[in-house]
Parts: structure tokens; C-alpha cells; sequence
């Protein structure tokens, strides 16, 4: 059988002005046409204490716009200078949410023992699950344990997927 060719990865990073105005033209939608559209966006903008004209601007990329950083450069710039990714973690968690990073490059080897390895250690996360739900209580420390153990798992699933999305695929051994 032909080896299929690497995937290119189908989620690039959007830029910051795209995701702003694809927000704004979501938001705008329902509306009664362009003046419900336009409505929309006066409130967001008087909410957010700006002119609808400045809300437009952030739509615009960076060197075509106020020479203002809209808010989405302005909060990269802050996890930047600060190096704390708790930033995005809160508003992950705002929106429903978690952020989860990639840790370091994924791990070399064969993918279809990092695929039987991540398989094994969502087994194990279902029989603490079951374990820690068999008095029909779960303690702090239980809850603790879960969401370290899920974190993990989150991280290492990422990491595959990321390999996958790299064509890194390895002969079996």
C-alpha cells in the first residue's frame, strides 16, 4: 500500500485583524441588515469605550490601521513580556474553555507506540475516573488528581496530532 503524503495543517493561525473582524461580523448577524449590523457594533464600541471608527481600525492589518494595537496585539505583547500563559488560560476558561500548551517538541519515535501509549493512559484516566465515582463522591484530592492526570493527557494528545499534522510518521520497528 502507498504511503500517504504528509496533511498540511488545515487551522493556520489566523492574524489578529481577521479574528476581530470575522468576531465583529458574527456579532453583527441576527441584525436587521447593515443598520442592525452597524447598531451592533456602536454598542460593542461604546461598551468598550472606543469609537465605532477605532473598532474598524482593529480590523485593519497593523500597518493599515490607527497605529494603535487592537487588543488581541496588545494581550500577545503582554504574555510575551510577562512569559505567563495564565493570561490565555483565563480567557480560555471565560469562554468555556482551557488553553492547553505544547510543551517542547513532540517526542521522536514511532507513532504507532505513541498512539498505543496515549490509548493506554486515557484507559488508565477512565479507571481512576470509575474509581474515584465508586463511593459516589469525589474528594478535592480526587478532583486534584484527575485534572493533573487530563492535563497530561490534553498536552501528549496535542503533541501527537501535531506530529500527525507533520507527516511525521515513522516504519514500524
Amino acid at each position: 500500500m502507498a504511503k500517504k503524503p504528509p496533511a498540511p495543517r488545515r487551522s493556520p493561525v489566523k492574524e489578529a485583524h481577521h479574528v476581530l473582524q470575522d468576531a465583529l461580523l458574527k456579532a453583527g448577524q441576527g441584525g436587521d441588515g447593515k443598520d442592525g449590523q452597524l447598531s451592533k457594533h456602536s454598542e460593542i464600541a461604546k461598551s468598550l469605550g472606543v469609537s465605532p471608527s477605532m473598532l474598524y481600525k482593529w480590523r485593519e492589518p497593523a500597518e493599515k490601521g490607527s497605529g494603535q494595537p487592537n487588543p488581541l496585539h496588545r494581550t500577545a505583547l503582554l504574555i510575551d513580556l510577562t512569559g505567563d500563559t495564565r493570561i490565555v488560560d483565563w480567557l480560555a476558561r471565560r469562554a468555556g474553555g482551557q488553553f492547553t500548551p505544547v510543551e517542547g517538541e513532540a517526542q521522536n519515535g514511532n507513532l504507532d507506540k505513541a498512539a498505543n501509549a496515549l490509548v493506554r493512559e486515557f484507559g488508565l484516566l477512565i479507571v481512576d475516573v470509575a474509581d474515584a465515582i465508586d463511593d459516589h463522591r469525589i474528594s478535592a484530592d480526587e478532583t486534584q488528581e484527575l485534572r493533573e492526570k487530563w492535563d497530561r493527557i490534553r498536552k501528549r494528545t496535542e503533541a501527537f496530532v501535531r506530529r500527525c499534522e507533520k507527516g511525521d510518521f515513522r516504519p514500524k520497528d
